[in-house]
């Protein structure tokens, strides 16, 4: 049973989390981004022209199923092309149109995340780091064990 203090704790992570979710809702907003555009879009910025969509599902947490739908509409829009690679491999690439959006829309947003983080000292950061990476790891365990038991 939770005690009173892991109670506060969760409260005060998933308030955090719902907080910061939140901001990010009125900064894609703020240029009309889809999330899961700006995730895709952003991931091939970081992975460069050619990635896989195996790559941005990897590097962004994403499922299969959204980054292809994502990619999808993306290639029906006139963004992104995608072009034959070692079957059945399909390669991501911008469009013109794909750049100027990227241009416009995702670099600015990826701007604003950089100048908030540019304001934390190096050390903050690195604890920060450092404290959700324990918090992601614990809680990936226990959700590992949880759905261990449940499948017996």
């Amino acid at each position: 049973m939770p005690t009173t203090l892991t109670d506060n704790k969760l409260r005060h992570i998933n308030g955090m989390l719902s907080e910061i979710s939140s901001i990010y809702e009125k900064l894609l907003s703020s240029k009309n981004v889809p999330e899961g555009v700006f995730i895709v879009l952003s991931s091939i910025l970081d992975l460069g022209e050619g990635c896989l969509q195996k790559e941005i599902s990897e590097m962004s947490y994403l499922n299969k199923k959204t980054v292809n739908s994502t990619i999808k509409k993306l290639q029906k829009e006139g963004y992104i092309e995608l072009r034959a690679g070692k079957y059945p491999n399909m390669h991501i690439f911008l469009t013109e149109k794909g750049k100027i959006y990227m241009q416009e829309n995702i670099i600015p947003i990826i701007e604003v995340e950089s100048k908030a983080l540019e304001l934390m000292p190096s050390n903050e950061f690195a604890t920060l780091v450092v404290s959700y990476q324990k918090y992601i790891n614990n809680f990936r365990e226990h959700v590992n064990m949880f759905a261990e038991r449940n499948r017996k």
